[in-house]
């Protein structure tokens, strides 16, 4: 029974990050803020990914495989790291010309 009701929080907490990084992207109309909503939506992506395969509506493992390497287990993680981590650059050009 806890682990629904952490799996519904996921979802939720998931919504509330999304909903938060569209208004901040719509308020500042920034590249750095545009790639913080790409980089909530992979992430809500990879969770939603997670309770399908906890649930077992999906098998992540037999899915997308190339060589017998599931891609969704590796590459979607591995995207929003990359997000993330263009999402910062941006960010630090963008407040460097501010300066």
């Amino acid at each position: 029974m806890v682990i629904h009701i952490l799996n519904f929080c996921k979802m939720g907490f998931g919504i509330v990050l999304i909903f938060f990084s569209v208004i901040l992207w719509s308020t500042f109309k920034k590249y750095s803020s545009a790639a913080l909503a790409v980089t909530a939506i992979l992430l809500y992506a990879s969770v939603i990914i997670d309770l399908l395969e906890y649930y077992s509506i999906i098998d992540i493992d037999r899915m997308l495989t190339i060589k017998d390497v599931p891609l969704l287990k590796y590459a979607l993680p591995l995207l929003i790291l990359i997000s993330f981590i263009i999402t910062l650059v941006i960010f630090f050009k963008e407040e460097k010309k501010m300066m």
